[in-house]
């Protein structure tokens, strides 16, 4: 383990260390903390949105576009 450690980022080791030492305080991590069920229904229908605004055929999206910008 030692080799693998010496290949660690320093401020990843810094961070997992910090991990450490939270979980061994009983302190667990949240990842949810600050936002709410409808923040996060907002955010997920952003997303939904985002990604039908993505066209299917990329390509044709593409040459149509360079056909209005030629005109």
């Amino acid at each position: 383990m030692t080799a693998r450690r010496n290949c660690i980022n320093p401020d990843l080791m810094e961070a997992l260390q910090m991990l450490k030492f939270s979980a061994k305080q009983g302190r667990g991590l949240d990842f949810t903390s600050g936002t709410s069920k409808e923040l996060e229904i907002m955010d997920l229908e952003l997303l939904a949105k985002e990604q039908v605004l993505v066209p299917e055929d990329i390509n044709g999206f593409i040459r149509r576009l360079n056909a209005e910008t030629s005109l």
